[in-house]
């Protein structure tokens, strides 16, 4: 009687990391994560900052100083990662790195666009209609005519049968179908 030896190969568990940056090496630590073979993922957010007399758009982490990583802690190598280049260290609770749920890092990658920005389902454009919810101009229709980052958005309220711009904040605004 002849044994075989099954050799079945368990498939590897990848799972979600988050992992701290070291000051201003985010960009770094995703360069070198991906050189040694790791999954990173980066989301960025879209924001303005006041440079000189005016706005300037830029794009920057949506959580300064993290990022996550994918990989098999059962394998080890999450040593790695701590002794990578920009890296300061894996997030822990314990001995262990701390799992971040999978639907949390996917419903983050479903919002990101293909440069990983992450887009605003509901966000209101320059050109769309809007109706007032709060404050002074509650029940007005109005049309976006700036949108900013920090919540504010400038709307054109139709007043006496002038158009007037005024300052609004994004939250005092429902989309008009």
């Amino acid at each position: 009687v002849m044994q075989e030896n099954d050799n079945i190969q368990v498939a590897p568990i990848k799972r979600w990391y988050l992992a701290q940056c070291k000051p201003n090496a985010t960009h770094i630590a995703v360069r070198n994560l991906e050189n040694q073979d790791f999954v990173s993922f980066l989301p960025l957010q879209e924001g303005t900052k006041l440079k000189g007399k005016g706005f300037q758009r830029q794009i920057r982490p949506l959580f300064p100083g993290y990022l996550f990583v994918q990989l098999d802690a059962t394998e080890g190598p999450w040593c790695k990662i701590n002794s990578t280049r920009g890296i300061a260290r894996l997030v822990r609770l314990g001995a262990e790195p701390s799992v971040v749920p999978d639907a949390i890092v996917a419903d983050l990658m479903a919002r990101c666009d293909e440069m990983g920005i992450i887009q605003d389902a509901g966000a209101l454009v320059v050109g769309d209609r809007a109706q007032v919810t709060q404050g002074p101009f509650s029940g007005f229709a109005a049309t976006i005519a700036d949108v900013e980052a920090n919540d504010r958005i400038y709307i054109l309220v139709d007043i006496m049968g002038q158009s007037t711009k005024v300052s609004i904040d994004a939250k005092a605004l429902t989309p008009l179908e």
